[in-house]
């Protein structure tokens, strides 16, 4: 699932036509991206201007008037992309916004995406803070540390509750990086070492991911492939999947199982139980 440097990445590809108005608003009402919202609905966006976007974790806001916003979640396979005006809908585009100038499309061939109309100020108002946000402070992470003194750091990392954004490969950077066993209880850790090695790592994705590709792939985000560049060869993840990897620092063959329901990879030498 895409996390939050690709979601990032994705916004940025209908941010470029802010101010642009919706001539069109064109559903495929089947499809179970409008489980949440019934797809005649968005017609209420034509004649309205995009006016503003911006990213939460794993989720994005569109924004067409004071009191009118359109949430975008990728889910597994989802992906954001612009093409020509009179741009030909293909199989699994459900959602094309068309403007003078281009066609905002959403596609998603496993449908596990979806979207939502919100007619509020602030949708977002009572979201946690994202890991690069000033809000996310070592005593907000103590707090959340020692709610969850048993839980798994990764399971900590991965809650969406706690940490927006951070999906399973961020999580196995951040242990990666700390030097520390998935499986560690959170209760147990240094919350200014999880902070600071969750920032590094989110601000790290935001710049190799996000600042470095100019579009996604068509592929849309399968691991390894929803972009041209990835973080360096001294991260984790260009070895964590790869047969044969082995740690970046230490050279030790990877170990992987399963943690917090997640495929999970580890070195077995840095990162020790």
């Amino acid at each position: 699932m895409p996390e939050l440097a690709e979601v990032e990445l994705a916004r940025r590809q209908w941010a470029a036509f802010h101010g642009q108005k919706i001539l069109t608003a064109e559903t495929h009402p089947k499809a179970r991206i409008y489980r949440d919202c019934p797809a005649p609905a968005l017609r209420i966006l034509e004649g309205k201007k995009l006016l503003s976007s911006k990213a939460h974790g794993k989720r994005m806001l569109f924004t067409f008037g004071p009191q009118l916003h359109l949430e975008v979640h990728l889910g597994m396979s989802g992906k954001l992309s612009t093409s020509s005006a009179d741009h030909a809908i293909e199989k699994h585009d459900h959602l094309i916004l068309r403007t003078s100038k281009a066609s905002l499309i959403f596609n998603d061939y496993r449908m596990f995406g979806r979207v939502m109309l919100y007619d509020l100020a602030d949708p977002w108002a009572e979201l946690p803070p994202q890991p690069q946000d000033s809000r996310f402070s070592v005593a907000y992470l103590r707090k959340k540390m020692t709610r969850h003194a048993k839980k798994p750091l990764k399971a900590l990392l991965l809650d969406q509750t706690i940490c927006p954004g951070i999906g399973n490969w961020m999580a196995d950077e951040i242990c990666w990086k700390l030097g520390l066993h998935p499986a560690a209880p959170s209760g147990q850790l240094d919350p200014a070492s999880v902070r600071k090695a969750t920032r590094f790592v989110t601000l790290g994705a935001l710049k190799h991911i996000a600042d470095k590709n100019e579009t996604a792939s068509t592929d849309g985000f399968a691991p390894g492939s929803y972009v041209a560049q990835v973080p360096p060869k001294n991260w984790l993840f260009q070895h964590r999947w790869k047969k044969g990897g082995t740690c970046p620092k230490c050279k030790t063959d990877l170990a992987r199982d399963t943690i917090a329901t997640r495929t999970t990879a580890w070195c077995p030498t840095c990162q020790k139980p």
